[in-house]
């Protein structure tokens, strides 16, 4: 009698058991790669995306928004300035700036077209009331609204686009952060050349431990921007223990099922030939003891 689990049978699940497996160590290790980083940062697992420059965050987002609205900002702001200044040196720094803002335009609507993000097209409403301001004043009052306000804006925005340049995973990010620092960092410096910054209206500075934002750069935008340092290293070695734990067991659950269906087939066999031997048996007849198949023949 044959075996009621043929051969090709026994193959295929064991061919089924082998795949899995592959799959599941191949999952955890392209899951490890930027996995642990992205639910270390957040721990729902949302507002994350995998991109080809790296994985993309709430606080990559966050920052192509706020550099954005200030953008939108400081250009028609400078474009005011240059008609309206009082002063030339005013005039100048507002037409460099109006260029710089040009280039800055151009890349983060270049990076964020790659990533996919959204961009807003108009200031935050708080940079819309101070336009509508700058727009009413003019002589000095109108240079000294300008340098102070564009100042202020700016001083908001560096910070932000310093921490997520340090602990960003996406290397776009990196590389248009590293630019925008650069940008603003010039800014700045022009507008405080003119000598019409008062830093006592300046908003304080965070101490070093704060991480916080200050409640101005929240007005920006919806989200906060959350940038977190990095895991400390072998903060993932529990993730790695368990994965070994998994290949483990599903090894041990390939051997059982292997040895499970040789041991059934040859059961099977055991009875069929103890039927075959107490049955009639005709006359001449002789029966040939059952050879033993080799190990290796069995499968």
């Amino acid at each position: 009698m044959r075996s009621p689990v043929p051969r090709f049978v026994r193959w295929a699940v064991a061919l089924a058991v082998i795949v899995a497996l592959t799959v599941t160590v191949f999952q955890y290790w392209a899951t490890s790669q930027y996995g642990t980083a992205s639910a270390y940062h957040n721990p729902q697992g949302t507002g994350w995306t995998q991109t080809q420059w790296g994985p993309l965050g709430p606080a990559d987002r966050d920052l192509l928004v706020m550099i954005r609205q200030a953008d939108l900002c400081g250009g028609s702001s400078g474009r005011q300035a240059q008609q309206q200044g009082n002063s030339v040196g005013v005039r100048t720094i507002a037409k460099r700036i109006g260029a710089d803002n040009g280039d800055l335009d151009n890349q983060i609507r270049s990076v964020a077209g790659k990533l996919g993000v959204p961009l807003p097209d108009q200031p935050t409403v708080a940079q819309q009331s101070w336009l509508r301001e700058l727009s009413g004043r003019s002589g000095p009052d109108f240079d000294r609204t300008f340098a102070q306000r564009l100042r202020v804006t700016d001083g908001e925005v560096l910070p932000v686009i310093t921490s997520v340049r340090a602990g960003t995973r996406n290397e776009l990010i990196r590389s248009f952060a590293a630019t925008a620092a650069v940008l603003i960092n010039r800014h700045m410096e022009y507008l405080e050349r003119t000598g019409l910054v008062d830093y006592s209206r300046l908003p304080e500075p965070l101490p070093p431990a704060e991480s916080v934002p200050p409640a101005s750069q929240q007005q920006h935008i919806d989200q906060v921007v959350n940038a977190a340092a990095a895991p400390p290293p072998g903060s993932t070695g529990g993730n790695d223990v368990t994965a070994l734990v998994a290949a483990l067991i599903m090894i041990a659950a390939l051997l059982v099922a292997l040895g499970l269906l040789g041991t059934a087939g040859r059961r099977v066999r055991q009875a069929g030939g103890v039927r075959q031997t107490n049955g009639p048996q005709h006359r001449g007849s002789s029966r040939r003891p059952p050879q033993r198949r080799h190990a290796a023949q069995r499968w």
